[in-house]
């Protein structure tokens, strides 16, 4: 299925991996780890409970598998299981529609994500309410582009989900993670060429500069049968990557929480008791 993606080159325009480029001075991420990494899985594919699913255990990673609901009810036992393991499933619509209705937007919303969403909570209990927009697209209803992005986000927002995940961009700071938390920033390296050249090179920007980076895989396999795919081999080399490197691998709704934890602390210090005006400003 299509994303509707910029090229990786293209979402890191502006940003060079150069020496000019000076890393974080202070590690933000636990366990001291120079950056944050996410692993992502859309559709809720056969190839995630089967390939995905090991390898990750191998590693003792845990991913976030972005859930088509017409693609995984038939197996729902499986993705228990991953629930089970660790991973986070979460909510990629009914059908994965890639072009959005320019009237009756609350309506498609209703239909594809939220009841989507009771579905998989009847299915799969608590999870981090977090959802990835198919194919990239969020040009919901009419307007501006601006004002479309915002009508979804309003939705998600107002529906109680922490967070989106788009298929294009940079790796983010914490800071504008938390501030475009229904725009999360990812990408896709393998989705037009089955090589290690782009995740590698989305890793190193995210050590360089202490960010975090989400990464977006679709069909696994022993070969790659049709574009999107990407091989059991490439698959293994990007995860041994992260494996010998610098970085803190957990899933979305996880990073989600250690970024907002100091501002939680933060409001919960302000609103404490005896806490003077003068402590506040401090």
């Amino acid at each position: 299925m299509g994303l509707g993606r910029r090229s990786l080159l293209g979402g890191l325009a502006g940003l060079s991996l150069s020496s000019t480029v000076r890393a974080a001075d202070a590690p933000f991420w636990p366990g001291g780890a120079r950056a944050a990494v996410s692993l992502s899985y859309d559709d809720g594919l056969e190839s995630h409970i089967a390939q995905a699913g090991p390898a990750l255990s191998a590693r003792g990673f845990r991913g976030t598998f972005f859930l088509t609901l017409e693609n995984m009810q038939d197996h729902v036992a499986d993705w228990r299981a991953m629930a089970t393991s660790g991973h986070e499933l979460c909510n990629h619509t009914i059908h994965h529609f890639c072009g959005l209705p320019k009237t009756a937007p609350k309506s498609y919303f209703t239909r594809e994500v939220l009841e989507a969403q009771s579905r998989f909570e009847t299915l799969f209990g608590a999870q981090p309410k977090l959802f990835a927009y198919p194919c990239g697209a969020t040009d919901l209803g009419e307007g501006t582009p601006n004002e479309q992005l915002r009508r979804y986000h309003t939705y998600l927002q107002t529906e109680g989900f922490v967070g989106a995940r788009t298929s294009d961009g940079p790796p983010m700071s914490p800071a504008y993670a938390r501030r475009h938390r229904f725009a999360l920033n990812a990408s896709a390296p393998t989705y037009e060429r089955n090589t290690t050249d782009e995740a590698f090179e989305y890793l190193d920007m995210a050590q360089n500069l202490g960010r975090w980076a989400i990464l977006v895989f679709h069909g696994l396999g022993p070969q790659r049968r049709e574009s999107g795919d990407t091989t059991n081999a490439v698959h293994d080399a990007i995860l041994d990557r992260i494996e010998g490197g610098p970085f803190w691998c957990a899933p979305i709704g996880e990073v989600l929480r250690h970024i907002d934890a100091p501002a939680k602390a933060q409001a919960r210090r302000l609103t404490q008791p005896g806490t003077s005006i003068a402590t506040r400003a401090a």
